[in-house]
């Protein structure tokens, strides 16, 4: 299990990998609220992606998030460090994301 402040890094590589410019362009016209959920460590944070920008990621939850990523924090890491597919991760249990289809594919970019 990892702690809040190594989750923070991760969700933080998540908004470099935004910044990169061959990503922002697949973002243009996309205005969304994000919401990360660990259950392991019985924190959220969420994020909206909006105007070519992600906001920083605020500790909390949201009513209705148009993205949802419900996973345990060593799984998002796995996933952030390669180490772990994001498909792999879904087709076994460990994540769980609702939302559109489409928007949870452009998620994906970002993983």
């Amino acid at each position: 299990m990892a702690t809040k402040a190594e989750v923070l890094e991760v969700l933080e590589g998540v908004r470099r990998k935004f910044d990169e410019p061959a990503t922002k362009p697949l973002f243009k016209g996309f205005d969304r609220t994000l919401q990360f959920q660990f259950t392991d460590l019985e924190i959220s944070f969420h994020t909206r992606v909006h105007n070519g920008l992600m906001d920083p990621f605020t500790e909390g939850k949201l009513e209705k998030p148009n993205l949802l990523v419900t996973t345990d924090s060593g799984t998002l890491i796995g996933i952030m460090n390669g180490d772990l597919s994001p498909l792999d991760a879904y087709s076994v249990g460990k994540l769980k994301a609702k939302g559109s289809m489409t928007d949870l594919l452009k998620l994906q970019i970002l993983m």
